[in-house]
């Protein structure tokens, strides 16, 4: 029995590289799917997948204090290191006083030296504000220029799948692996 996870993103293991978007509630079939990949790891299962990018994009992370949890209990079982987290809290004070810039550069730095987000403890990077989809993909791209293709699945409100696809077609244009993209909105 695979799963449990939507139709949408029941193939993300015949990928070499896979990329999992989850925003809003959109993040709980991923759960799902981090699970798999390290129980799959750890008993021996051979699967394509030799690289899996998580980017969870969330207003505040204490909505989903449970999905922590999940993504600890992951990084300590994946021994392969299959799986790269990195967390983006959108939701950040209008103006940016003094003590929240001071978290920001304590936050950034505690990363650097210890390997380890300030805030949740995880090897996941904590970035605030909204992904640069273009950016990373093209950055994905650049480091696994051998692969054929690169799944990307993701879940959440519209305008984040629809940032998620302009950014797949504008990747696609050059030479490099061929971005493919499956979606679902909330």
């Amino acid at each position: 029995l695979e799963g449990p996870f939507g139709e949408g993103h029941q193939d993300w293991y015949k990928y070499e590289v896979a990329v999992l978007v989850g925003g809003g509630i959109g993040v709980t079939p991923f759960a799902s799917i981090l699970k798999d990949l390290v129980h799959k790891s750890h008993v021996g299962v051979g699967i394509p997948c030799k690289f899996v990018y998580f980017l969870w994009v969330t207003r505040d992370q204490r909505q989903y204090e449970w999905l922590l949890d999940i993504i600890d209990e992951v990084e300590k079982k994946d021994t392969l290191k299959i799986l790269h987290t990195n967390i983006f809290i959108t939701q950040i004070p209008n103006k940016f006083d003094l003590r929240t810039t001071m978290l920001y550069m304590c936050e950034q730095h505690f990363q650097k030296i210890s390997g380890k987000s300030m805030f949740t403890g995880l090897n996941a990077a904590t970035h605030f504000g909204r992904p640069n989809f273009p950016d990373f993909f093209k950055s994905l791209s650049d480091k696994h220029c051998e692969a054929e293709r690169i799944g990307v699945f993701s879940c959440g409100p519209p305008p984040m799948t629809d940032s998620v696809e302009m950014a797949r077609v504008k990747t696609n244009k050059y030479k490099g692996p061929v971005f493919t993209h499956h979606f679902e909105n909330f």
